[in-house]
């Protein structure tokens, strides 16, 4: 059943995430970034544009193969008007340049609690992958050559 491999990918996506396994990157630095907003805004992935967004600054994803794996926050209605109580996340996924991106979160509605853990794994893994000072001193030291 979908779900159930739903649920599955989710599960290691959340276990592979804590572990630094996977290069999760902000959605906004994304080279298919366009094109994805294009497909979206196009009725792809199931997101009424008329009255959703994405909140592109608290969207994920990360490159696998000839694919992405893309992690949404979704705000619905003004986001100065509506609480933040409704936003969603969803899960996305693009094979490859050819096919449509595919909603995961439609198999399994009940998956958003995992979805939040495995925002928090990322934003976690991210914050300790450039967290200030230290990001700072590594590049210094990869622009003079230097070992840390």
């Amino acid at each position: 059943m979908m779900s159930d491999q739903v649920e599955n990918f989710i599960d290691g996506l959340i276990k592979k995430t804590k572990e630094d396994n996977l290069e999760w990157k902000p959605f906004r630095v994304c080279s298919i970034r366009k094109e994805v907003i294009q497909e979206l805004e196009n009725g792809r992935g199931n997101i009424d544009f008329v009255m959703n967004s994405i909140r592109e600054g608290a969207s994920y994803f990360l490159k696998s193969g000839e694919g992405y794996v893309f992690l949404f926050e979704i705000y619905h209605g003004d986001p100065d008007v509506t609480s933040p109580d409704m936003d969603t996340l969803g899960l996305m996924v693009k094979i490859n340049d050819t096919l449509p991106l595919e909603n995961l979160s439609e198999f399994n509605h009940e998956e958003q609690e995992n979805l939040e853990i495995l925002r928090m794994n990322i934003e976690h893994v991210l914050e300790e992958k450039y967290s200030y000072p230290d990001a700072l001193y590594k590049f210094m030291a990869d622009v003079l050559g230097e070992k840390n």
